[in-house]
């Protein structure tokens, strides 16, 4: 009888890959079909081979790749996974699509905190992907609404990528995002203003300073004078 398998979480991954959890937490969402796994949610845990399948995906962005070519990659080198005794939340082992792939990278588990390095790479492409469907969703609310030909000065709309429509709860959602942004930057934007002003009145007050600083010190030598003229007179 073949011992237990011991399944992995979220945070063992990160951590022998030297990622963040919420990087982890990214690609098993996003690329959830090539990893094998059992259970959901929470309670949602993964096959030790899901390692070498989060490796690659880790290496992947850290090259500047972006999503589409590693879903190409994965669908090429990992089987997509099926479940096991009728579980719809397990997900079972790879065949041997990418064995040869995971034996030129058993001997990397020791050199992962090398991939923190990249970290910052990965989070830009994952940043830039993730601004660039947000900007694609926005246009193609506005366009439902009737409002983007006119903010396009007559451009093609054509030229636009095709998108899904979005329902009326989508919109007002992005809608919701935009206007909170908004009110984000005006607050900032006052509590900048507030700021230069506290600094304006902070000069003022400094420059003030430095003259009663400098009336003082001449003070001091007036009667540092006196004083040194008294004695001498009072010597004699």
């Amino acid at each position: 009888m073949a011992s237990e398998v011991r399944l992995l979480s979220v945070a063992e991954i990160a951590r022998r890959l030297g990622v963040p959890e919420s990087t982890v937490h990214y690609w098993k969402n996003r690329f959830a079909q090539h990893l094998p796994s059992q259970g959901s949610g929470r309670q949602k845990r993964f096959r030790p081979e899901a390692v070498d399948v989060f490796r690659v995906i880790a290496e992947m962005f850290s090259l500047g790749h972006s999503t589409q070519d590693v879903m190409e990659t994965l669908g090429k080198r990992f089987p997509l996974t099926a479940s096991l005794d009728n579980d719809p939340n397990a997900a079972g082992p790879f065949n041997g699509t990418g064995a040869s792939f995971s034996s030129q990278h058993d001997t990397q588990d020791q050199q992962s905190p090398a991939l923190a390095d990249t970290a910052l790479r990965m989070a830009a492409v994952m940043g830039q992907e993730m601004g660039q469907q947000i900007a694609r969703s926005i246009a193609e609310g506005l366009r439902q609404m009737g409002s983007l030909a006119p903010a396009l000065n007559g451009q093609d709309l054509t030229a636009l990528p095709a998108l899904p429509a979005l329902d009326t709860e989508q919109l007002d959602a992005i809608k919701s995002a935009v206007d909170q942004s908004c009110t984000r930057l005006d607050a900032q934007s006052g509590e900048v203003a507030r700021m230069a002003e506290e600094n304006a009145e902070l000069k003022t007050k400094l420059t003030v300073l430095e003259t009663e600083l400098v009336r003082l010190r001449k003070d001091r030598r007036e009667m540092e004078k006196y004083l040194l003229d008294k004695i001498k007179s009072m010597s004699t």
